[in-house]
């Protein structure tokens, strides 16, 4: 069983066995709301795709730091950010093509196609699953290389300048997902995603998130 919760832009909530993962939290979520999100009370990995605020807020990654002391994946913008107040032992920093595996769970990095300082899309694979974040970026051939996942978080569009509902299906296309969810975008957008992959007769489930809600998958 795979549990998530998007929350709008990229910040997902991510439950996998035991194991909690939030990804690009930035300025949309407050403390408050991620107690209320982690029933065991427990935030074990936190992750950053780039530096920009809809994903990245220093505030609230303090916060955090402070409340749950977890380890912090982060690409090279928010690493130079946070480096001199965090823990390094807690702290690791990816570039495109490499990896790095903790608490059982094994994190790649592939370079993201969207403005910042090496921004990152992430697969993440944790008991046999494989789970792909795609950040805000646009299509890249390079995703080729995480293919096939059991399930990706692609950006649909708004406000990225690089994300559209024809990228992500692009993106789809090379992942080969089993479940695609599509995040970073308006209703409607999120809405051309799911008819144009259903419309390419593609054989994967489109899951439409509620934003603010958590969804069960079985895969």
């Amino acid at each position: 069983m795979i549990s998530f919760l998007w929350k709008g832009c990229s910040a997902i909530s991510l439950k996998l066995d035991n194991l909690n993962i939030l990804i690009d939290p930035g300025n949309i979520l407050s403390l408050e709301e991620l107690e209320s999100f982690l029933s065991d009370g427990n935030l074990n990995i936190v992750m950053y795709t780039h530096e920009h605020s809809g994903h990245f807020n220093p505030i609230l990654l303090k916060e955090i730091v402070s409340k749950y002391d977890p380890y912090i994946i982060a690409n090279k913008g928010v690493f130079r950010l946070i480096r001199r107040w965090i823990n390094r032992d807690k702290v690791m920093k990816l570039k495109g093509g490499e990896m790095v595996t903790i608490l059982e769970t094994t994190i790649h990095a592939l370079r993201a196609v969207h403005p910042g300082v090496h921004p990152l899309v992430f697969l993440i694979e944790h008991g046999g699953k494989a789970i792909f974040h795609g950040d805000g970026t646009g299509f890249s051939q390079i995703f080729e290389a995480f293919s096939p996942v059991d399930l990706a978080f692609v950006p649909a569009g708004n406000p990225s300048p690089n994300a559209s509902p024809n990228e992500a299906v692009r993106i789809i296309k090379v992942l080969a997902p089993k479940v695609a969810v599509p995040i970073h975008g308006t209703d409607e957008e999120l809405s051309d995603v799911e008819h144009k992959i259903r419309r390419a007769g593609f054989d994967v489930e489109v899951v439409k998130p509620e934003k603010g809600k958590f969804t069960n998958i079985e895969i």
